[in-house]
């Protein structure tokens, strides 16, 4: 029975062949001459390169016109006799295929020799040939046609004898069609009325302008858009890390489609928008590059990079051009004409991109806040200049070196120190203090109560210390909760009455936000933090200037995060000097012996030590260490985003606060105010030795050390600890280094982040296979003479820099000068930067300063390189020229151009079968992401092109919608009044009546809101969470649930969790965001009613529906209730009969027959189809 029905379905297979071989008089290349090459020759002779043989390639023009090995033409047009091909498929003894293929049948090679005999006309792919318009066919009976559109769709239909038409539909049901086609809601009672009153061809114009031009048209487009750039708030895998603020991106596409923004602006923007001169707002755009799934601890770093590359290739040639490039990354395509070179020259161009947290200044706020500050600077610069020379007449060197004999001299003890005075060591728990905050707990800790790590911190010779701490961990909390906790301690005044206070202190390193403060008349003199250690520490500050004030400590932890806590004991007030330092009265003596103040002298005794202690990390590299940057070149290898770094020269006066000189040059985000944010990025370079060293200043900044372009360990280090590190020393040098022993050999950048109110200038970067680092002695040359002593103290920037940065050249303390010169011009720049724009951050773009061309990979994995390929674009579109040349940066840009030129017939012809897919129920193409050889060919190709060709002359999506929709083969009904033409053409695929549609997801969910009324139809913003049902469960599930209704805001305004998706909207066929989604599915299914009839939404929906109901029905009367009800839902009035059975039906009043009335409609089939 079996070799029966096979026998049976050969017969009916020639049949077929010989009816297409008998009723074309042409033979078309790709209708019945590709077929036969692709099912006998492209699995040896095909893109596949591994399994190519002879080096002969068949899908391509070059290889079936050339020649063989042996140089005989493959195919000889014309002469058939004379053409290879056909004789190897013919020949009897070594027949092609090869004997274990089956042979071509007679059918097969006749159609291939009468091909050949017929000239061998070669039209490549359709959808890659050069796009030109074609001419517009004039039907036999064009009464019908009100356009082009309809007359090649009419002249299809009579070509395939599918005539006529479905006749138009009806006006209520044109009506509901292009609201929902064109905004995703259903019609209002009021539109519908008016409608009725008037459904002329004007008045049809007017409101599809209308919707056109309504929000609610952008915000449904973009919708569709967002399909396509797989759009998500969170990066799903393991704990569904947050992306960060997606909202921007979605937003932008509102508005860009609110805008009608040119389609191929649109696109270029979103490719490349970050490199727009002067288009702020275009950061915004390009945030979808960074949307895709992640992981936060990859084993393979590379591999990992390579995966989300990969997804970035996917969508952007899937949703821009309709090419599956993705198929490309371990082999030459299978099918289409795209090698793995193509997939490697575009990663080239993304892993030179790097992803930023951008402060957009969309309303071009910095510039004249920079404006503001100009004469301000100008003063400053000025009271500098007289400052210093004000400093000439200072005795300058003679204390220097009297502060040098002092410390190098016999040191004897003061006969006048005073006892010890104990203010505080917490053996009395919280008295003499005030205490707000959770952050220290109900009291101090006894040291039993202390975690392990202070016990080891604690010297051994205090047992019984008591400890004020904001590491609280006697609940048993962990120290990440405790380090979330804030709190302050104020002690009471005290009268300061010896020359130092002294106290032990350990915590994390956080000025202002985890330190120690010393205030006298309100005034912060003195303020410590910890080292980012548990190791307790003695400080001892030098006070005796302010003998007989009043003073208050404050102990303060406003900082969560890492290191986020202080802890502290043991405050003395004492005569006692540091160990090494000269007591009181020998100070006094050499001022009196040298003639100078007393006051002073001690603040250059004290200072001594730190202007003689090398500079960490400053000396001279070693000769194998490897110099990244030092910046006395300039920026030309780094890139800088946002307003706030800039290279700044050694010898510059910056405020960071207060007035420092830059000691080297450095890469500063200072270098024109504070309260500027943003990001540096370096060059990429190999990690070839073991150790990355940093050296840098700043305050409450980062630099961060980024492996191939990986950026998910700021939500957690793992794998990848320590490679974000935070810079707080504001008064020298913090040396940063980097154990890259995990990565030797991979490619590594340095971002350099000012994101807050800190600043940061960074000094030097190198590698070296030394943890270690020369630090360097200052060489102050002070016994030079006298006079050029202080030319050096006040010309040589890192002398000036350290005296400057201990305040010993503080003009202060030498009269008027100061004051009136400095002081007033700083007091003016802080109330400036206390009024400075604040700034938008935007996921974005960031172009690497040198882009990088990177190897093939072997079978796609990451360990097995193979050769260079240059960054560029696809081959495929053989037309177009590709990028070439000296690409700059990234190559981003000219790829974003090249995509969207008007050359391009992949780009146009996909976008229109988007617009037309969007509009029309169904693309002309059924396969609107893959319009390479395993996709759907559209049935009307002419009208695809002449679609395509008018958008790229005219490439306004809404014009094009508009003469979409007022076409007649939009208005068309979507039944036929017989079988027939449905028979012959099942799928429609030649539009012979229009699309039923079943209503997205978003469309069900909104319509809902508003036909019961809590519809807010305010735009943009941050994403209201979804509501959490009992069952999202899972790690990384949000932190709080969104209210059922979504605070009644349509979808797209919904948060988009991938490992959280609202079920309502998944069950209704919400595409999962992975990749390009340009049509969804659309099922029919038993879950979906179950949804509507059960899910919390439709529930709460239905009895806020019912409730209006009710009420109106008391008012307007139960019958002008109902039509209004039908009208909202339905889009129509109800029949006769509806209205005799429902009237019954509500006819007792009660609340929960018209509620149960609202779920009824809701779930009708009509509500969620239409025709």
């Amino acid at each position: 029975m079996l070799k029966h029905s096979i026998l049976a379905l050969l017969t009916i297979f020639l049949i077929g062949f010989a009816e297409i071989t008998a009723a074309s008089e042409k033979i078309d290349f790709e209708r019945d001459v590709r077929p036969i090459l692709t099912r006998n020759c492209l699995t040896c002779h095909g893109p596949d390169g591994e399994s190519r043989k002879a080096g002969l390639r068949l899908d391509q023009r070059e290889g079936l016109f050339g020649t063989s090995r042996g140089g005989e033409p493959i195919i000889t047009p014309g002469v058939p006799g004379k053409s290879l091909l056909l004789e190897r498929v013919t020949d009897p003894i070594d027949p092609m295929p090869p004997v274990d293929h089956p042979p071509l049948i007679s059918a097969e090679i006749s159609i291939l020799e009468r091909w050949i005999d017929q000239g061998a006309s070669w039209r490549g792919h359709w959808s890659w040939t050069p796009l030109v318009s074609p001419s517009v066919p004039e039907p036999a009976d064009p009464k019908w046609c009100s356009s082009d559109i309809d007359r090649f769709i009419l002249s299809g239909l009579e070509e395939q004898g599918l005539t006529p038409p479905a006749p138009a539909a009806g006006a209520l049901a044109w009506l509901r069609r292009v609201v929902f086609d064109l905004t995703g809601l259903p019609p209002t009672p009021e539109q519908i009325d008016a409608f009725l009153i008037d459904s002329s061809e004007s008045a049809r114009k007017r409101l599809v302008d209308e919707l056109l031009e309504s929000p609610a048209h952008a915000e449904h487009f973009a919708r569709h858009w967002l399909d396509l750039m797989r759009y998500a708030e969170t990066h799903g895998h393991e704990f569904d890390y947050h992306a960060g603020p997606a909202f921007e991106y979605r937003d932008w596409v509102i508005e860009a489609i609110s805008k009608d923004l040119p389609i191929d602006d649109f696109v270029i923007r979103q490719i490349a928008g970050d490199l727009l001169e002067g288009d702020q707002a275009s950061h915004r755009a390009t945030g979808w590059w960074w949307m895709s799934q992640a992981t936060h601890g990859p084993v393979d770093v590379l591999a990992d990079t390579l995966e989300r590359v990969d997804n970035q290739i996917d969508v952007v040639s899937r949703a821009f051009l309709g090419a599956t490039v993705s198929c490309a990354r371990c082999h030459d395509h299978k099918f289409d004409a795209i090698g793995q070179s193509d997939w490697t020259a575009l990663s080239g161009i993304i892993r030179s991109t790097r992803r930023v947290l951008h402060p957009a200044d969309e309303n071009g706020e910095v510039g004249p806040f920079l404006n503001s500050l100009q004469p301000v600077q100008k003063r400053f610069q000025s009271g500098i200049e007289q400052s210093l020379e004000f400093q000439r007449s200072m005795p300058l060197v003679d204390l220097f070196r009297s502060a040098r004999e002092l410390h190098q001299g016999d040191l004897q003890e003061s006969a006048d120190q005073r006892e010890d005075r104990l203010l505080w060591d917490f053996s009395q728990g919280w008295s003499g203090w005030s205490v707000t905050g959770d952050a220290f707990g109900p009291g101090p800790h006894t040291q039993e109560e202390l975690p392990e790590v202070f016990q080891e911190g604690l010297r051994k010779d205090r047992d019984g210390v008591f400890l004020a701490t904001s590491h609280d961990r006697r609940s048993g909390t962990d120290s990440s909760e405790s380090d979330r906790r804030k709190g302050l301690l104020t002690s009471d005044s005290f009268l300061v009455d010896r020359d130092y206070l002294t106290f032990e202190v350990a915590g994390g390193r956080h000025p202002n936000e985890a330190c120690v403060q010393l205030l006298i008349d309100g005034e912060v003199i003195h303020q410590v933090t910890g080292e980012n250690t548990t190791q307790l520490r003695t400080v001892r500050w030098d006070i005796a200037e302010h003998s007989g004030k009043r003073a208050v400590l404050k102990v303060i932890d406003e900082r969560e995060g890492a290191w986020g806590h202080i802890s502290c004991t043991s405050f003395f007030l004492t005569d006692v000097p540091p160990a090494g330092f000269p007591s009181r009265g020998m100070i006094e003596a050499m001022a009196r012996k040298q003639g100078l103040d007393k006051d002073v002298l001690r603040k250059w005794v004290g200072a001594y030590p730190d202007l003689t202690l090398p500079v960490p990390a400053s000396g001279p590299l070693k000769a194998s260490d490897q110099l990244i940057a030092d910046f006395s070149g300039g920026l030309s290898e780094w890139t800088l985003d946002g307003p706030a770094f800039d290279g700044v020269p050694q010898g510059t006066w910056l405020l960071t606060g207060e007035p420092i000189l830059t000691a080297t040059d450095t890469l500063n985000s200072a270098s024109r105010s504070r309260a500027l944010v943003g990001t540096a990025f370096s060059r990429s370079f190999n990690a070839d030795q073991r150790y990355l060293h940093v050296t840098a200043s700043g305050e409450s900044c980062q630099v961060r050390v980024s492996i191939e372009g990986f950026w998910m360990d700021e939500h957690n280090a793992l794998l990848f600890e320590g490679f974000i590190q935070t810079v707080d020393r504001i008064d020298g040098i913090q040396h940063l280094i980097f154990d890259l022993d995990r990565y030797q050999g991979r490619h590594i950048h340095v971002e350099i982040r000012d994101h807050g109110k800190g600043w940061i200038a960074v000094d030097r970067i190198w590698l070296s296979d030394d943890r270690a680092a020369v630090d360097q002695v200052l060489d102050w040359g002070a016994d030079d003479s006298a006079e050029e002593t202080l030319n050096r103290f006040l010309t040589d920037p890192k002398l000036l820099s350290k005296l400057v940065e201990q305040g010993l050249v503080d003009p202060s303390r030498w009269g008027g000068a100061w004051n009136a010169a400095v002081i007033k011009p700083v007091m003016e720049w802080k109330e400036i930067e206390a009024q400075a724009p604040q700034p938008r951050w935007v996921l974005s773009c960031s172009d690497a300063p040198v882009g990088r061309d990177v190897p093939l990979q072997i079978r796609g994995e990451s360990g097995t390189p193979g050769g260079m390929v240059s960054r560029s674009s696809l081959q495929l579109v053989s037309h177009q020229e590709e990028l070439g040349g000296e690409l700059e940066g990234s190559g981003r840009l000219k790829l974003a151009r090249w995509i969207c030129e008007p050359e391009n017939p992949l780009f146009w012809r996909v976008q229109a079968n988007r617009i037309w897919g969007w509009v029309m129920g169904e693309g002309l193409s059924e396969t609107p992401d893959d319009f390479g050889r395993m996709g759907v060919i559209p049935e009307q190709q002419g009208l695809l092109d002449y679609l395509a060709v008018r958008l790229a002359n005219n490439p306004s999506r809404r014009d094009l919608i508009r003469d979409l929709v007022l076409s007649q083969t939009y208005a068309m009904d979507s039944r036929q009044p017989g079988k027939e033409l449905d028979e012959r053409d099942p799928l429609n695929r030649h539009w012979h009546r229009a699309h039923t549609r079943i209503l997205k997801a978003e469309s069900i969910r909104d319509g809902m809101l508003q036909v019961s009324g809590r519809l807010d139809s305010t735009q943009g913003g941050p994403s209201v969470p979804i509501y959490l049902t009992d069952f999202l469960t899972g790690r990384g599930r949000p932190g709080t649930s969104g209210p059922v209704d979504g605070r009644g805001r349509r979808t797209i305004y919904l948060a988009v969790n991938r490992n959280f998706l609202d079920p309502f909207l998944t069950v209704f066929d919400f595409p999962i965001p992975s990749t390009t989604v340009g049509k969804r599915d659309r099922s029919n299914l038993p879950a979906q009613a179950l949804a509507l009839m059960n899910s919390p939404f439709a529930h709460e929906m239905a009895e806020l529906w019912g409730d209006t109901l009710h009420d109106q029905a008391i008012e307007q009367g139960t019958e002008e209730t109902l039509i209004q009800a039908w009208k909202s839902a339905l889009g129509r009035a109800p029949g006769e009969q509806e209205l005799q059975e429902i009237s019954l039906f509500v006819s007792e009043g009660s609340i929960e027959r018209w509620i149960d009335l609202a779920h009824v409609l809701f779930q009708s089939k009509e509500f969620r189809f239409v025709r």
